[in-house]
């Protein structure tokens, strides 16, 4: 408020530098007093040395402790200030504010009188709004005008030349009186007013438009830090995300891991202590290792392409295609499936149907997961599936029905989730991964499509999910 080279970095470092001084020389010293720390800084000073007592700072002694502690606290918050003000000019916002604050009291003129351009006689303007005031009261007014100005020697100021603030007082007084509009016209009876010349007019209309243009800087400015901001809060949610997933995925692999690990281990460490085992048992244990081993391989398979998609770093070709032969294509994959439990499969794939848009391996990959979970859950030899497809609203629906034990409600959330497996109660619970519909989702979801679960607990479940059409994928694109 007091000094125009201040600056914001020079009053925190005042401030913080004074704030230490007063806790060690007065707080600290009142803790040591209470028993609440050692005394042996107040005789012997911080480290051993004399001069850092904090009641006789560099030997400054002969005050009571709240004088010594002001002193040294001014000092610092002073000193401080100065020092690093002087380090570090302001900036253009600071000088700004300290034009504001130091010459406050100083801007008392008129805008219109910063503009005014004429000469005039104070005994012309006295005579003027005596007139209209009467002469007592034009005398009191400009009596009180040179008590508020010291710099006006009174005894001659009825001889001086008026300044511009001086004629746009006499307006105001004569405003009162007769009018703005009358006392514009008055005054510049007795005023001889000077026209503002063009240098002059172009150099107010400069200083204008680089006011102008600063502020549309310091707009712009703040607009870009305001987005870059939002941008960094945005990148770091998505790392914290990321992060976060990788920690689950982690978690989850290192469990889901253990399980065939365990088992490969305890086969092999049988068939090893037991050279002489039955063949029968022998191949049975094999069969398991092997079995086992391609649960492992497909958890490690599907972790990875679990993680790319979750990443962004999935390799996706989008294609034009017929979503009946791809459908057609992943029944056929999954024939022997159907063979080996005895179930039926039922298709249901008109012809003529719109194209879609998507990677043709991976709505495969999404069919083989929902065929594969539908004959898992199957009763033997009484099994069948359904796969239909037809035109909707959104686009092409894909459904996958069959009738086995169905899937509680409770559940029908939980199966998306990752390393999620729920049991049908009536089974054990399937040797999957727990993977297989949260890619499901993930790929579907990725070309536009939605898939969810339509099941009764006890009449068999139905997958479906809708992909939208090429024309709808371009007017969206668009």
């Amino acid at each position: 408020m007091y000094w125009r080279s201040g600056t914001r970095q020079g009053a925190l470092t005042g401030l913080s530098l004074g704030f230490l001084v007063w806790a060690y020389t007065l707080l600290l010293p009142s803790f040591a007093k209470s028993g609440w720390l050692s005394s042996d800084f107040l005789t012997q000073g911080l480290f051993g040395f004399s001069l850092l007592r904090p009641q006789q700072l560099f030997g400054l002694s002969g005050l009571d402790e709240i004088s010594h502690c002001l002193f040294w606290s001014f000092f610092a918050n002073i000193g401080a200030y100065i020092t690093v003000s002087l380090r570090h000019p302001p900036t253009a916002t600071e000088a700004s504010q300290a034009t504001l604050f130091v010459d406050a009291l100083k801007h008392t003129r008129p805008v219109g009188a910063a503009l005014w351009r004429g000469s005039a006689q104070v005994s012309d303007l006295l005579a003027l709004v005596g007139r209209f005031l009467g002469a007592q009261r034009a005398e009191a007014a400009f009596a009180t005008y040179t008590r508020r100005h010291s710099s006006i020697d009174p005894q001659s100021f009825k001889a001086m030349d008026a300044d511009a603030e001086l004629v746009q007082f006499a307006e105001s007084l004569l405003a009162g009186a007769i009018g703005s509009a009358s006392a514009r016209a008055m005054v510049a009876s007795v005023a001889k007013e000077e026209p503002l010349s063009l240098a002059e007019v172009m150099h107010i209309i400069d200083e204008a438009t680089q006011l102008r243009t600063y502020s549309r800087d310091l707009e712009r400015k703040s607009a870009e830090l305001t987005a870059a901001t939002c941008e960094l809060k945005k990148a770091n949610t998505q790392l914290q995300e990321l992060d976060r997933v990788k920690d689950d995925i982690m978690s989850s692999v290192t469990h889901e891991l253990r399980t065939p690990l365990t088992s490969i281990r305890a086969l092999s460490e049988l068939l090893h202590d037991d050279p002489k085992m039955h063949l029968a048992d022998r191949q049975r244990f094999l069969g398991l290792i092997v079995s086992e081993a391609e649960r492992l391989s497909r958890l490690i398979n599907q972790t990875l392409d679990l993680a790319k998609i979750e990443s962004g770093n999935a390799d996706w070709k989008g294609t034009e295609l017929d979503l009946k032969e791809v459908l057609e294509q992943s029944i056929a994959a999954t024939h022997q499936l159907f063979n080996e439990k005895g179930a039926r499969i039922e298709l249901d794939l008109p012809e003529g149907l719109p194209l879609i848009r998507a990677d043709r391996d991976r709505l495969i990959q999404v069919m083989l997961n929902l065929l594969s979970n539908a004959v898992k859950f199957l009763t033997p030899n009484t099994g069948w599936v359904r796969v239909s497809l037809r035109t909707q609203a959104e686009g092409l629906e894909v459904s996958v029905t069959d009738n086995g034990p169905g899937i509680r409600p409770e559940d029908q959330t939980i199966i998306f989730e990752k390393f999620r497996q729920v049991g049908d109660t009536m089974t054990n619970k399937p040797a999957g991964t727990g993977l297989g519909l949260p890619i499901s989702r993930r790929i579907v979801e990725h070309f536009g499509g939605r898939l969810w679960v339509d099941s009764v607990f006890g009449q068999g479940a139905t997958f479906r999910f809708v992909l939208p059409l090429v024309d709808s994928v371009a007017n969206r694109s668009a």
